[in-house]
């Protein structure tokens, strides 16, 4: 028991002296570099690591909520595009293997219509969303 809290000690405290270092970075300096990760000026070759200190960059490059959400149906509205053909090619497997059952015919023609109903769903809530932010300004 003792050599367990010997080493729990000894990885807290190295675990404190690792979260100091990087708090010790300069706030601009990690701005700057969030800004131009890869540092595309000052090196064509590509990404060059910060020397002296770890910075921490948001990875969703939101500002605000509303970029956030943005952000979110854009990623939702992309795998709905990418779900539907792939959905399509599923049903028209199901219906090519069928061999005349009428129950999988006819859950081959479900899944082809729900997803083109799931498609026609996800353009129009775009167009609607663009509609609606062009009308408010």
């Amino acid at each position: 028991m003792r050599k367990f809290l010997a080493i729990l000690l000894t990885c807290f405290i190295f675990l404190n002296i690792g979260v100091i270092s990087v708090f010790a970075a300069v706030a601009s300096d990690c701005k700057e570099y969030c800004n131009d990760q890869y540092h595309v000026d000052d090196n064509p070759d590509g990404y060059t690591p910060p020397s002296d200190m770890v910075c921490m960059c948001n990875p969703l490059t939101a500002t605000s909520t509303d970029a956030l959400i943005d952000t979110v149906i854009d990623f939702i509205f992309w795998i709905g595009m990418a779900m539907g053909p792939l959905m399509i090619i599923i049903a028209g497997f199901l219906f090519m293997t069928a061999g005349g059952d009428t129950d999988k015919i006819k859950k081959a023609k479900n899944i082809i219509t729900w997803t083109f109903i799931g498609l026609m769903i996800i353009l129009l809530s775009r167009g609607l969303i663009s509609a609606i932010k062009s009308v408010l300004g």
